[in-house]
């Protein structure tokens, strides 16, 4: 089992408050106590959240579009199922090549007003949690600090990830934040597109597993429910990236199909979605994606029924909250967290592999690249 963290509450209330750098504003009193309800008193998750906090304080920055420069899974390994690219579906290799020939890495970040026609585009707030993701991968993984802690650690490590997902979503749908709620979408769009989610798949307890990842289904038609009724799903909405995320969705969908994840019609009701609202869905060229017959799918829920929660994401999140005893999210299986006792116990060579200098610069809330 993982070393158990010491209780936050006591610590962080008593703790003094870290000095960050001079590029890092003081965390205000309110931001400050929702850190603690979630983290250790010293980790990268806990800086990481911060700093996020903190970069989408602007709401006309954090919701401005920038460009990817790419269609987000171009660059992965697991972008071709087969050896042999003979082997593959023809229209998926043409599709392939005209999203490669879109690519275009001179446009990465820039803003997306410049460059006109993009189909990769993402708010600048979803790139910074897709990036918040991407680190907080990084202090979980054992790997990177020379360790063994048992086989499916790194597995249960991105569940506490995705679990923190959640708890996002569901804290920025009761502050009735539905464009925070859109980042958190686009940052799991791509996220899922990364090898990373492998280990959580091969964790040994198979039903949690597929309960986290059906979840997810939840989550994306809870999060279109809600742009429906705010009349936001639309094909000319303020929102630019619609068909994208629903594409990326869709292509993390039916990876996950090979692995038995069952989505019982959910990227179906996504197409419905798409058709009842003109929205052309962008990046569905999966390999094994089966295309809709054409035939219209009545959506079910009725986004009338029970209008704020049609797809019944409360229920979803407390069985998840249940089956977790309670207690989700976190940073316990983020490594930084540990105590020096705890990473020498696991080490190979039984010293600790973060530095003193390294553990300062975290407690004075930086974010360091581990690895």
């Amino acid at each position: 089992m993982p070393p158990k963290r010491k209780s936050t509450d006591s610590a962080a209330s008593g703790a003094k408050k870290s000095k960050g750098p001079e590029t890092n504003p003081a965390v205000d009193m309110e931001t400050e106590r929702a850190l603690n309800k979630r983290w250790a008193p010293v980790s990268v998750s806990r800086n990481i959240d911060s700093e996020f906090r903190l970069r989408t304080r602007d709401p006309v920055k954090a919701f401005t579009y920038v460009c990817l420069g790419r269609a987000p899974w171009t660059t992965d390994q697991r972008e071709d199922d087969s050896e042999d690219e003979d082997e593959q579906d023809e229209e998926s290799i043409e599709q392939k090549k005209k999203d490669d020939a879109e690519a275009d890495k001179a446009t990465t970040l820039e803003p997306a007003s410049e460059h006109p026609g993009e189909k990769w585009i993402f708010t600048n707030a979803g790139v910074e949690k897709w990036f918040t993701l991407k680190q907080g991968t990084v202090v979980r993984d054992p790997d990177n600090f020379a360790m063994y802690i048992y086989n499916d650690f790194f597995g249960y490590a991105i569940m506490e990830l995705v679990e923190n997902l959640y708890l996002d979503f569901d804290e920025a749908a009761a502050a009735g934040d539905w464009k925070m709620q859109w980042a958190i979408c686009e940052a799991t769009a791509l996220y899922f597109q990364m090898d990373v989610i492998m280990p959580m798949v091969g964790c040994e307890d198979g039903f949690t597993v597929k309960a986290m990842f059906v979840a997810f289904g939840t989550m994306f038609l809870t999060m279109l429910a809600t742009l429906e009724r705010n009349d936001l799903l639309k094909s000319d909405s303020e929102i630019k990236n619609i068909g994208a995320i629903m594409g990326l969705f869709i292509r993390f969908m039916v990876d996950l199909e090979a692995y038995s994840i069952e989505w019982h019609g959910t990227y179906a009701d996504i197409e419905t979605y798409a058709a009842k609202h003109d929205i052309t869905i962008h990046g569905s060229n999966h390999p094994r994606y089966e295309k809709p017959s054409g035939e219209t799918v009545q959506l079910f829920p009725e986004a009338t029924f029970n209008s704020n929660d049609p797809w019944g994401w409360k229920t979803t999140l407390a069985n998840l909250k249940k089956n977790h005893r309670g207690r989700m999210g976190g940073d316990s299986k983020d490594i930084t967290s540990w105590t020096p006792a705890e990473r020498k116990k696991v080490a190979f060579d039984k010293k600790d592999p973060i530095s003193r200098s390294l553990m300062t610069h975290i407690k004075n809330g930086r974010i360091m690249g581990m690895g």
